[in-house]
């Protein structure tokens, strides 16, 4: 289960691919998310993706993730039973995610002002790529162009001198779109509570991936300066950077402030770096100084990076350990903050996942597997809305649900 914090919230998701992950937040605390999808197959999420657990033709390991702990209703949004069935659901719910391409649910006639006649104190979120209006709103778009668009992904160029996609990184506005989109749903849920007044409000993933770069958007804006007279950014750094240790990993070494360059200099005994390198500017990276550089990863290749990062706790010194993917699911500090959880799939067994960074007092994280297409269909309709099997076998008959 994940969090108590939101319980007997109910949200209603009808969303494909990165959407789900606002209403895999808002679970996470603990809402009820049902999910929409469209028979006969749902949310495609399930088989897309460049990372599947169960072999190639297995899982995408996107769907256990972001639609953990959800119910899946199979229901078909363009008959007239399934929009009558959605808006009853609706009328009994607190939140709606519209994750579909913007104004999707509008042609379908289940836009916010319906669902608000129907329910006024209905949160209706739509998240989508590009947003509800602008030049690029109907523009057909997947997750990694929004960090393309705003600059977290530039191509990289192959020999030939065509450019090509960066080969690593996770896309930083799918991600960043659900969790503003969770920010906006839990500040109405919050408002609908207190006056009884629902709201529209609206995320784009390009806006949210923007956001990651608003300092480098304003200072070219502003005519903002480099304060790092040597140019070329951290790169250049000498007491903000990268070493490599004595175990072949990387450490990171942060000791710009004249107190912290001080305390690994008389920690590891060598005062005459003070006198040579004093740094007594506050934030002092000592860019550019290449003999510096050199001192310091003959230094940091005395010793391993567990070794380093002792000496930086009891020295008092910013900084520590580089880790991949791969070495960060060993990292003592990562282990003992219970970040995984584990969690039985019916079709593919015990899978370890990564949770949530949340955490709240007295209570753990383990929500349940992400569902199988319309695995909640049945339960839902007679839990909710109170429906009998006759009345259920005929909607499925009439291709209303799945």
């Amino acid at each position: 289960m994940g969090y108590g914090l939101l319980r007997d919230i109910r949200v209603l998701e009808v969303a494909l691919l990165a959407p789900d992950t606002a209403g895999r937040n808002l679970g996470d605390m603990g809402a009820e998310v049902i999910k929409i999808e469209a028979p006969p197959e749902g949310d495609y999420i399930r088989r897309l993706g460049s990372v599947s657990v169960g072999g190639p033709d297995g899982i995408s390991l996107a769907h256990l993730n972001w639609n953990r702990g959800k119910k899946s209703l199979g229901l078909n949004l363009r008959t007239p039973s399934g929009r009558r069935i959605f808006l009853d659901l609706v009328a009994k719910s607190d939140v709606v995610v519209d994750g579909l391409r913007a104004g999707a649910l509008d042609r379908l006639d289940l836009g916010y002002d319906t669902l608000n006649s129907v329910n006024p104190r209905i949160v209706y979120c739509s998240l989508s790529g590009l947003g509800r209006n602008g030049p690029y709103s109907r523009l057909a778009t997947h997750g990694t162009f929004y960090d393309a668009y705003v600059g977290l992904k530039p191509p990289v160029y192959a020999s030939d001198g065509t450019p090509r996609m960066p080969s690593t990184g996770d896309s930083i506005g799918i991600e960043a779109g659900g969790l503003y989109a969770t920010i906006a749903i839990l500040a109405a849920i919050i408002r609908a509570l207190r006056t009884g007044q629902g709201s529209l409000v609206e995320v784009a993933e390009a806006d949210a991936a923007a956001a990651f770069v608003s300092t480098q958007v304003e200072s070219a804006v502003n005519n903002a300066t480099d304060r790092d007279a040597a140019g070329g950014g951290l790169s250049e750094s000498v007491r903000y950077n990268y070493y490599r240790t004595g175990d072949g990993r990387c450490i990171l070494f942060q000791a710009l402030e004249a107190k912290f360059w001080e305390n690994f200099c008389t920690g590891i005994g060598r005062s005459d770096l003070l006198d040579r390198f004093p740094g007594r500017q506050p934030a002092d990276h000592a860019a550019g100084n290449e003999e510096l550089r050199g001192e310091l990863q003959r230094i940091f290749g005395t010793r391993t990076q567990d070794e380093w990062v002792d000496f930086f706790l009891a020295q008092n010194i910013p900084g520590g350990p580089v880790h991949e993917p791969g070495t960060l699911v060993q990292d003592r500090h990562f282990e003992e903050r219970g970040l995984m959880y584990e969690v039985q799939h019916p079709r593919l067994g015990s899978l370890k996942l990564f949770g949530t960074p949340i955490k709240v007092d007295g209570e753990s994280f383990a929500a349940d597997a992400a569902p199988g297409f319309g695995e909640s269909t049945d339960a839902v309709l007679h839990d909710v809305l109170g429906m009998d099997d006759t009345e259920v076998a005929r909607l499925r008959a009439e291709g209303a649900i799945g």
